[in-house]
């Protein structure tokens, strides 16, 4: 998954000292941007996304999917989940998501609002154009966040949420996910979950001795992780540390 989105450092920094200290930085043009990506996700019409998708597919694929349309009228959530399915094996997370959704309003628990948001999720990064990764991160956002006040105590539904946010930053609060992500960490300081997913992004920043301070940590614990290793590799490259070969090594090993 392309997943190149590159913070700009500087005013990052400057950013998060600015709402550490709890001022209003939004700015009118700021706040309509805000409101018209939440408009983007109500407004966006699935149904003629999916019609247009549709017309691109193979004829055995298309005829499939046209059969499952049909049926999915009654609302049966396993006709919506082979729907979704189909969507997904299409190449097309968006539409996959939008019926994973429709399961998920039917069945109201955090596993099947948690499909819904990651499907949302591996949408965003399979689509340029900016009105459908804002409707999907508006989406996969909502999924998490009903996901997670399903099941406050699992910290993986807030984790994903941040990763929403830091996928397609806010224009008006483009540092809203690292700083979701830096409280969870300090509110669980040991969790490899968190550590990895910042360890991530300071390595996209360039960053790589942070990255390769909470990497070293968690691999002392769990040696055989193959994205801490394979991450660790790469930090190891950006820093020319001698140890990047041996760590390339053990990540192809563990990909294996």
């Amino acid at each position: 998954m392309n997943r190149q989105q590159i913070f700009v450092v500087v005013s990052a920094f400057a950013l998060f000292f600015i709402l550490y200290f709890g001022c209003d930085t939004k700015s009118r043009e700021q706040k309509a941007l805000a409101t018209s990506r939440i408009l983007t996700a109500e407004t966006l019409d699935m149904k003629t996304e999916s019609a247009k998708a549709l017309e691109t597919l193979p004829a055995a694929q298309k005829a499939d999917i046209q059969a499952l349309t049909s049926k999915s009228a009654s609302g049966d959530p396993s006709v919506l989940k082979q729907l979704s399915a189909a969507w997904h094996n299409s190449g097309r997370d968006d539409i996959a998501a939008w019926y994973a959704e429709q399961i998920a309003e039917k069945e109201k628990t955090e596993e099947a609002w948690s499909i819904a948001g990651a499907n949302y999720y591996l949408a965003i990064s399979q689509n340029t154009e900016k009105n459908i990764r804002d409707f999907c991160s508006q989406k996969a956002v909502n999924a998490f966040q009903n996901a997670a006040s399903l099941n406050p105590t699992k910290l993986d539904y807030k984790i994903n949420l941040a990763l929403c946010y830091t996928e397609n930053p806010p224009q008006d609060n483009p540092m809203k996910g690292i700083l979701l992500l830096r409280e969870l960490d300090t509110q669980n300081p040991e969790n490899t979950a968190v550590n990895v997913q910042l360890a991530r992004l300071a390595i996209k920043t360039g960053q790589f001795e942070k990255a390769i301070g909470r990497l070293e940590k968690i691999i002392v614990k769990e040696p055989t992780a193959r994205k801490v290793v394979c991450l660790l590799a790469e930090a190891y490259h950006g820093m020319n540390n001698p140890k990047a070969a041996e760590m390339d090594n053990k990540c192809a090993a563990l990909s294996q």
